[in-house]
């Protein structure tokens, strides 16, 4: 996994990263809004509480490693066809990951607070 992750970074332009600013909100508020609104519809679908309905979107917000690798994919197929396109999806992508770890793992807590899913594990961890 080290290794992985080393040959994603390792290539990656740290100036992509800081030039990618529009592309990279419009990505963080679209994937957002398409976890929320999907987690949201398909719990009402399948008929979940209303709690899951309303929260599973902000537990699924979080960031993997599995886009940087996607990333590094599309990177190395796209590298001849477009390599103008390649800066851009490697800086937006590689933001929004740092981005992402920041704040939606305070939105994923918030989301197991709000459902009151943390008061259980609060209460187990006490006796």
């Amino acid at each position: 996994m080290i290794i992985v992750i080393l040959n994603l970074g390792a290539p990656l332009d740290y100036h992509a990263v800081l030039g990618a600013g529009l592309f990279t909100v419009i990505y963080i508020l679209a994937r957002g809004a398409g976890k929320y609104f999907g987690a949201r519809t398909g719990a009402k679908i399948t008929g979940m509480p209303e709690t899951v309905q309303k929260y599973l979107g902000f537990t699924l917000l979080p960031h993997s490693g599995v886009s940087l690798v996607f990333t590094g994919i599309a990177v190395s197929v796209l590298a001849d066809a477009a390599p103008e396109c390649t800066r851009i999806i490697q800086g937006t992508i590689a933001a929004a990951a740092v981005i992402n770890e920041i704040i939606a793992v305070i939105a994923a807590k918030k989301g197991f607070e709000w459902a009151g899913e943390l008061s259980c594990v609060n209460k187990t961890q006490g006796s």
